[in-house]
């Protein structure tokens, strides 16, 4: 009676397990778009992001890859951690040299100033703070002028969960061996 019970539990864990390894595989993709983002008017200069990036809370269970394309070839975007967004916040904007903080002296995570619109940049998403970085590419933009970025995210497995997958898949043909009759 307890060998059958293991069995079918083992056939669950099994199933469990084999669907999970198959959809991480396959992933999940999800798309969007930010309309209206104001672009900045001044030279020679990175704007931040107030709030930072949405983080994954399963980061080292789950995998998350993310492209950003953009509908001005004036404009640079980037993605920046916590402190360089702090040191540049230190600096004057009315300075200009290699101590600034614009696209060409930025420490992009990902992105960079000579970023094409229409390919845009992919980020693999790393644990931590983050926040979009924002610049005009030659000069000052016109007041009042707006980007549109589009984005896509793909989640997918890291490789913990796939070793936990194989490991849970393991375990589960275990017990159906040893829960037969």
């Amino acid at each position: 009676m307890a060998l059958l019970g293991r069995g079918k539990f083992g056939v669950g864990l099994t199933g469990f397990a084999i669907l999970f390894l198959v959809a991480g595989m396959i992933g999940f993709t999800f798309e969007g778009e930010v309309e209206g983002v104001p672009t900045p008017n001044a030279p020679n200069q990175a704007f931040f992001s107030d709030e930072p990036l949405p983080s994954n809370p399963l980061i080292g269970i789950l995998s998350t890859e993310i492209t950003l394309t953009w509908d001005r070839d004036d404009v640079w975007i980037g993605i920046v951690d916590e402190d360089e967004k702090n040191r540049c916040k230190d600096v004057p904007s009315f300075f200009s040299d290699e101590s600034d903080c614009n696209g060409v002296s930025l420490d992009f995570e990902a992105g960079e100033a000579d970023a094409n619109a229409d390919t845009g940049f992919t980020w693999e998403m790393e644990s931590g703070t983050y926040f979009a970085a924002l610049g005009a590419k030659d000069g000052a933009l016109p007041a009042g002028a707006e980007v549109n970025i589009d984005y896509e995210a793909h989640i997918g497995h890291s490789l913990f969960s796939v070793v936990a997958s194989m490991f849970t898949l393991g375990i589960g043909a275990t017990l159906v061996y040893y829960g037969r009759e």
